[in-house]
């Protein structure tokens, strides 16, 4: 099911929607970008899996990204202008209340994947980077390409743990490894990624749809009634052990990061977008950071 097609921004060709034999197919197809999403492109994966959700026929949710990638995350073209942010930095920095407000809806989109009614399965090849890694973190499966490359570089541009998904990390991957993934913020090859548990397992990338397919047709199987109470008892169990929490705190500490005064001898990635465009600050970032001088992402997160 993961095919490359021409994409441009519209939301209705960057995420493609399919459904077939009890499967929904949510597709993100902006392969020129390594599938990095636009905030109109969140809101119609969304709309996909409202529409999943609602279809009784419909027993699982595979999620992919088309061409050699999964989602570089957020179109850094983007990050600002949802708060109001301008761009010349001429006029006043964006209001609190906006911050706050645009994060809270935000976050619940993160907080609706995970609380979907109907499982879960993403299939991760390529970069997997930022916001792409949330949604694989609030997927209920992940299964990885041995090329997939996974990892929350953002962190690395003012972040330093102020996740949306902070709470959920810690407990995957334990309080130590967790500060690790978000505080040294390296992009991991896949076996780590499944040390981490931030993925199921790792196969050969020709295999990863057939993978994708057989764990997904496995899960149709299942009673429409069993599937809904086991996805209702996770919910109980996560609650119970917290991750409601996390729904608060994430948008309130992602609000509050957002708005750090820089010093002059840090990086400041808004700045440098400004001055040298997207391309150069992400590069620049991570060159701050990399001193092997290893490539790293840069269409989004």
């Amino acid at each position: 099911m993961n095919t490359t097609t021409s994409a441009t921004s519209d939301p209705q060709t960057a995420v493609l929607f399919e459904k077939k034999d009890g499967k929904a197919y949510i597709t993100f197809n902006r392969p020129e970008k390594r599938n990095a999403l636009s905030y109109a492109s969140f809101d119609r994966m969304m709309e996909c899996l409202s529409d999943a959700e609602r279809d009784d026929d419909i027993r699982v949710v595979v999620i992919q990204g088309a061409g050699g990638h999964f989602c570089a995350g957020h179109d850094l073209v983007e990050i600002g202008s949802e708060y109001g942010f301008d761009p010349s930095g001429k006029a006043r920095r964006p209001s609190q209340r906006a911050r706050l407000d645009f994060d809270r809806r935000h976050l619940n989109q993160f907080r609706d994947l995970l609380y979907c009614s109907k499982p879960t399965v993403a299939l991760v090849r390529g970069y997997c980077v930022g916001a792409g890694l949330h949604i694989v973190e609030a997927c209920d499966l992940a299964i990885a390409s041995d090329a997939a490359r996974i990892g929350h570089p953002e962190q690395k541009s003012g972040l330093a743990g102020a996740a949306y998904m902070t709470a959920w990390n810690i407990l995957a991957a334990g309080p130590k490894k967790a500060r690790e993934l978000l505080l040294i913020a390296d992009v991991l090859p896949p076996q780590e990624a499944v040390q981490m548990g931030l993925v199921n397992k790792v196969v050969p990338d020709d295999q990863l749809d057939a993978a994708g397919e057989d764990w997904a047709d496995r899960i149709a199987r299942l009673p429409r009634d069993a599937i809904a109470i086991g996805k209702a008892a996770a919910h109980v169990a996560l609650d119970s052990l917290g991750m409601t929490s996390q729904f608060t705190h994430g948008y309130v500490m992602h609000a509050l990061s957002t708005n750090i005064r820089y010093e002059e001898d840090e990086y400041n990635f808004m700045k440098q977008r400004r001055e040298k465009g997207v391309r150069a600050a992400s590069h620049g970032r991570e060159e701050r950071f990399d001193q092997k001088g290893e490539k790293r992402p840069g269409q989004g997160e």
